[in-house]
């Protein structure tokens, strides 16, 4: 057997010192004995927007994208698709505050209504032969989506209810985000890319409607 590669021993040491910092966790979980109702629910609007999230942002998008820059970039398709991924990450750190930001200064359910739109857009220039415009975009307005949603579920569901909440929103997420590659794998060899990717961020922008309207009529 060869020695490992340097890049396991980096990652080795990240896991390491991430053992070490999460020693200042509190040790006290929360009291959720006294939260009412069935633990199982079905879905609110924001609930369903985090699914079709996760199937077309975190499995759809990220499925396709190896595919579409296959397709259409031939032999820089590997390193495209993967400075897209670092991208993701970078994305992340970097503009996750500033769509925290934004939403404490407009408010988290206009600007998720704004960025879905502007997600559907992105998935659709992606969907339309735009890889790297459209791809950078997504995983831009992603970034900015992310703090808009547990502070949706953080105002709508007070007091004991409020970590089962974002633990059940979080569950439809990674629900969505399974299901994703699934369809990706059946439709992108069958279906034209440009409609898959419209149709998906429609799915987000109507979804994301149905919550501002859920929070207009609270």
């Amino acid at each position: 057997m060869g020695r490992p590669r340097p890049i396991f021993l980096i990652l080795a040491g990240a896991c390491l010192v991430g053992v070490w910092m999460a020693r200042g966790l509190p040790t006290v979980g929360h009291d959720l004995h006294g939260t009412p109702g069935r633990r199982f629910k079905w879905p609110d609007s924001v609930a369903v927007w985090s699914f079709i999230e996760g199937v077309a942002l975190d499995g759809l998008f990220i499925f396709g994208l190896s595919i579409q820059a296959q397709k259409l970039l031939g032999g820089d398709a590997v390193l495209i698709a993967g400075g897209l991924m670092a991208l993701r990450y970078v994305s992340e750190m970097l503009l996750s505050p500033l769509g925290g930001r934004v939403a404490q200064r407009f408010g988290a359910t206009s600007m998720l209504l704004l960025f879905s739109f502007l997600s559907a857009l992105a998935l659709t220039a992606f969907g339309s032969y735009w890889v790297i415009v459209g791809a950078a975009a997504v995983l831009v307005l992603r970034a900015l989506q992310l703090p808009l949603v547990t502070t949706l579920v953080a105002e709508r569901n007070p007091g004991s209810m409020r970590v089962s909440a974002l633990a059940s929103n979080a569950v439809w997420r990674d629900i969505g985000a399974g299901l994703g590659p699934l369809l990706a794998g059946l439709l992108l060899p069958i279906a034209s890319a440009p409609w898959v990717f419209g149709l998906a961020g429609a799915a987000i922008a109507l979804s994301a409607v149905f919550c501002w309207r859920a929070k207009v009529s609270n």
